[in-house]
């Protein structure tokens, strides 16, 4: 009886298990054919010495050492895309962040109307091409014409150079990603506010607290969880930038905006180094994921889960 019983129940868990593997299948062959397999033939390239022409040649570790430890230009090329890539990531994820906040507090004010208008105002940016987003922000940087410059100079100000400039180029390309950037960070700072009980603001303006104390006490506390979401994503993100730097300085002046994944698409498709370019981006990998941990590790240790 209990084995006549049984039966039909396997069979139900067998044909529910049939349909969850159908619906899953067309994901499934796309994740393998697009991300899975590309990652793990990049895994074996970095082991090799392959051109895209010749057949590949296993060298081991070797692209690793050259890529850490060479004496070619590359390798100190390397290292200084790595310093653009985190100085770059810190300085973007940072503003964008108290920017991605202040925009959230604005909108989720009793006192602004037409909240709706003003958040797709700013969120605008985020769904606008990374190089249409470039070629706007390249003619407001033109050092003849460009509206920054006439803006300065209908100041009394001199113009700047600011792509042009070693010192000004990356600034500039931050300055950039936090516009492009800032609306993404709003809308997950927003949904956050959203989900703050109004009756902890109530309780602490019958204690007598100000808004700047609820802020503090209240808000940023609960908003951690958030920040740290925020956060992770973002640096993610900023270590793999690129669009960018391809379409505004092509990684100059002065190698000054290069970063890794620029270099990467340099080193494979133009010097055809693919061997050496995929060890770079595992290395990026690695990069990525210390960071992230750090970040969890700092961030998380203040969210109560």
């Amino acid at each position: 009886m209990t084995a006549i019983a049984q039966s039909p129940r396997k069979r139900i868990r067998w044909r529910n298990g049939l349909t969850a593997a159908l619906f899953l299948a067309p994901f499934l062959i796309l994740f393998v054919v697009f991300t899975l397999g590309p990652v793990l033939a990049a895994l074996i390239l970095s082991f090799t010495r392959f051109d895209g022409i010749q057949p590949p040649r296993w060298v081991g570790l070797e692209n690793y050492y050259q890529v850490l430890f060479g004496r070619e230009a590359a390798t100190k090329l390397f290292w200084k895309s790595l310093s653009n890539t985190i100085y770059y990531a810190v300085a973007q994820v940072s503003l964008e962040m108290v920017c991605g906040l202040a925009l959230a507090v604005l909108v989720n004010s009793k006192l602004l109307k037409a909240k709706t208008m003003w958040r797709v105002v700013y969120y605008v940016p985020v769904v606008t091409s990374a190089v249409v987003s470039s070629l706007i922000w390249l003619w407001l940087y033109n050092p003849q014409g460009g509206l920054l410059n006439m803006i300065l100079e209908s100041l009394g100000l001199s113009p700047l150079k600011w792509l042009s400039d070693p010192k000004l180029a990356m600034p500039s390309i931050i300055l950039m990603s936090v516009w492009q950037g800032a609306g993404w960070s709003m809308v997950i700072y927003l949904a956050g506010l959203q989900g703050i009980p109004e009756s902890l603001y109530e309780a602490a303006r019958i204690d007598g607290a100000n808004g700047r104390q609820q802020f503090r006490s209240i808000t940023l506390p609960l908003l951690m969880p958030v920040t740290l979401f925020v956060v992770i994503i973002g640096f993610i993100g900023a270590l793999q930038m690129f669009s960018p730097v391809y379409v505004m300085t092509q990684g100059g002046p002065l190698n000054s905006t290069i970063t890794v994944t620029y270099q990467m698409w340099q080193t494979a498709f133009r010097f055809f180094r693919l061997g050496y370019a995929s060890a770079m981006s595992f290395l990026l990998f690695l990069v990525i994921l210390a960071i992230s941990l750090i970040n969890n590790r700092v961030f998380g240790a203040r969210v109560e889960y």
